[in-house]
């Protein structure tokens, strides 16, 4: 029996934000809690459709294509990580999202994070997955051993996920967004995150470290640690299911709403 193709029950539409265009698959469910997805540098909704199609049982989710990411047109230059939480700001404004929970992956963790500091009561709630960028590796070389590190661990699927975005993306505009990523500081943004917070990494993760993820909860005026055992960077790819069931209590006492589905392996 064929299996159905990540994705298959969101519907993409383009908004305009200003003057930037951002693509955005949702369910457009508006009777069940809000989600928003933002991916990581380089990357699109694409890599997040697994863990939306998971979420959708149970809530309203939304996958987005920020400027310049998956099909969007490109900007005249690469957008820095606040002009980016602006966009995904203007996002749920104009869909006119009630108290979303907004979940943030690797880099996208840093636009999160700064569109909640920089708009109050945005938010009900907010997820990072594997976020960036470890003081301990704050530059490019050391991001990019630890992105090859992480390759060697992914699953090939995922690892085909990323290469096609990154070609879509180009290296040139990749590298210049890099360097915002790098000079953004999630650990002073996040003090001014007051909402409730889960900070989630792949036990196996190499980008986002243990120490890294404690220390971003330390500082959080409000948050929460969660690792998936043996999971990588991209869990919410390799481990939708798993992810989707660690996750669901904090959903639960953020939104009021029952738990997702259950884990197939004890998650932590």
């Amino acid at each position: 029996m064929a299996q159905k193709k990540p994705g298959a029950g969101l519907h993409r539409r383009r908004m305009h934000i200003g003057r930037h265009a951002v693509d955005v698959h949702g369910t457009y469910a508006l009777e069940r809690p809000p989600i928003v997805l933002v991916h990581g540098i380089g990357m699109s909704g694409e890599y997040f459709l697994p863990y939306a199609d998971v979420l959708a049982a149970t809530h309203d989710v939304y996958a987005l294509d920020l400027p310049g990411y998956g099909r969007t047109p490109k900007p005249a230059r690469a957008l820095t990580v606040p002009e980016l939480g602006e966009v995904v700001a203007g996002v749920v404004e104009a869909l006119g999202l009630d108290a979303p929970v907004v979940v943030g992956h690797s880099m996208g963790c840093q636009i999160v994070v700064d569109a909640i500091a920089g708009h109050p009561g945005l938010c009900a709630g907010y997820m990072l997955i594997g976020p960036t960028v470890d003081p301990a590796g704050r530059s490019l070389p050391a991001q990019a051993m630890r992105l090859l590190q992480d390759t060697l661990i992914e699953s090939p699927t995922s690892n085909a996920v990323v290469l096609r975005n990154y070609l879509r993306m180009g290296p040139l505009r990749y590298l210049r967004t890099a360097r915002h990523m790098i000079a953004d500081r999630t650990e002073e943004t996040i003090l001014r995150c007051a909402v409730p917070g889960l900070v989630v990494r792949g036990a196996r993760d190499p980008i986002a470290s243990a120490e890294w993820v404690r220390l971003l909860v330390r500082l959080a005026p409000d948050a929460a640690l969660l690792e998936i055992p043996g999971g990588p960077h991209n869990v919410q790819h390799n481990r939708p299911h798993d992810l989707a069931a660690a996750c669901a209590p904090f959903l639960t006492t953020v939104n009021g709403h029952r738990p997702g589905p259950r884990a197939t392996f004890p998650s932590a």
